[in-house]
């Protein structure tokens, strides 16, 4: 578990790719982050989920991840490794527009 939220029930944690799996000579980094949705499972029964996140870095099988994460009674940044089929790319769209100057 990843930590206690703040209703005080435990959070569970995603089903992720362990980092020993990474051939590291096979990682492509960005030059910054990339914006995407990342799906999420668990192996608790809990019920899937897709958050917001940023890819870090990528192979042709799967994606390094960072979301924010619940711990305790904040939310700090997370990363780790999902299967590439997990995640979609997303948009940003720049903050200035739809304002009205």
């Amino acid at each position: 578990m990843s930590a206690l939220n703040q209703r005080g029930d435990s959070e569970s944690d995603p089903v992720l790719v362990p980092a020993a799996a990474i051939d590291l000579q096979k990682v492509s980094r960005p030059p910054a982050p990339m914006p995407v949705w990342v799906r999420l499972t668990f192996d608790d029964g809990s019920a899937e989920r897709t958050q917001k996140g940023f890819a870090l870095a990528w192979t042709d099988q799967h994606v390094q991840v960072q979301m924010l994460w619940e711990i305790s009674y904040y939310h700090g940044a997370r990363d780790f490794w999902v299967n590439a089929d997990q995640v979609t790319r997303r948009a940003i769209d720049p903050q200035w527009l739809g304002c009205s100057g």
